[in-house]
């Protein structure tokens, strides 16, 4: 069982396991206060766009007022969704850290791998961070131009956009830096699963597989229900309810208790529980699906969140695939080494087996 004395072995267990921690915690702080901080700047820029509506500009005719009107609201409105996307960098930098620190403690290799490809997507996302947001530095500096009464200030919007440079600028540099510790802690975890397994290379692989399936569900956490959070915030609340709303509200609600539910299946092996967690999964799928089409609009896509989304039904539709695969595993050995608490006490596994074996086999007997 986990304790604080065990986190902090595992964390001091080597310099590279120190650096990757204190890297990840670097990281998750400098990266959420460019975050916050472009938020706040892209929020100030949307209170200060005018209320053409109800303004009288004198400058402008009716058509020219009613186009100035839509424009305006247009910009107001992706200014507030990018605010959202600085939400969602912000708790995905939370949930990355928090998984750093599971990934050093339970010595699992495949998350760190994980982790340090998911940092380099973060990154690519930052750039189309930057490229959004000169886009519509542009289009406000177009609007000043094409409606002159207008006069929109956009030092806001020009702060945050030298603020997403800086942000992309530290995201590459840390993604760079954690690909290379990440290898050398991998290198670190090389021999844990030998030392857990033995020399059964069946179970070795089957392990491997349920490694990849936990993994995907500590992934889910975040790609599945923050997002999905963070979307029932800006548009549920935003545009009122209807029946995708009370779909995705439902979904949303079932999301963590349907992992956890995973992760006892796999360690119980049965085969009706996981097929329900496989069936849910192409229900967030669907979920998704219905998100993407009200997320794309005519001339305001909003890129950083399709990317979310579209992940979002990669991972899902990954999770259903180990599923099965952890499905096709059950009843063959496995279900010892994944067990956690009482029950890895009460089932021996084959390894531990053999050992007991091998030390009764040297034991002289008295009798």
């Amino acid at each position: 069982m986990v304790n604080l004395v065990k986190i902090g072995q595992r964390i001091s267990q080597s310099k590279w396991t120190k650096i990757y921690v204190t890297l990840a915690v670097v990281q998750a702080v400098l990266i959420i206060a460019i975050q916050s901080a472009i938020a706040s700047q892209n929020t100030a820029q949307a209170n200060t766009l005018p209320n053409v509506a109800s303004a009288d500009f004198g400058g402008g005719t009716i058509s020219s007022t009613v186009d100035a009107n839509a424009d305006v609201q247009h910009a107001e409105d992706r200014l507030n969704r990018i605010k959202w996307e600085n939400v969602a960098f912000i708790g995905f930098q939370v949930w990355f850290c928090a998984m750093v620190f599971d990934a050093t403690v339970y010595q699992n290799a495949p998350e760190v791998i994980a982790l340090a490809v998911l940092n380099v997507i973060c990154a690519v996302l930052g750039g189309l961070e930057v490229l959004d947001g000169q886009k519509w530095l542009g289009r406000l500096s177009d609007y000043n131009i094409k409606y002159s009464y207008l006069n929109i200030d956009t030092h806001y919007l020009q702060v945050a956009y030298y603020l997403q440079i800086t942000l992309t600028v530290l995201l590459v540099l840390f993604a760079l830096s954690f690909v290379y510790v990440s290898y050398m802690v991998v290198r670190e975890f090389g021999w844990v699963i030998y030392k857990k397994i033995g020399p059964d290379v069946g179970i070795q692989r089957m392990y491997r597989i349920f490694q990849f399936f936990v993994l995907a569900l500590k992934i889910d956490i975040f790609i599945e229900f923050l997002v999905s959070l963070f979307y029932f915030i800006q548009f549920a609340i935003g545009t009122g309810f209807n029946w995708e709303t009370w779909v995705q509200l439902v979904i949303m609600i079932l999301i963590l208790p349907a992992l956890y539910f995973g992760r006892m299946t796999v360690a119980s092996e049965s085969y009706g529980r996981m097929i329900m967690f496989i069936i849910f999964q192409f229900v967030i799928v669907f979920a998704f699906i219905l998100m993407l089409r009200q997320t794309l609009e005519p001339n305001n896509y909003w890129y950083v969140w399709i990317c979310f989304v579209v992940i979002g039904m990669a991972f899902a539709l990954a999770s259903a695939i180990l599923g099965v695969w952890c499905m096709h595993n059950f009843g063959k050995g496995l279900a010892p080494y994944v067990q956690r608490g009482d029950k890895k006490k009460e089932m021996p596994t084959r390894h531990e087996l053999r050992e007991q074996q091998s030390v009764s086999s040297w034991r002289i007997d008295d009798d």
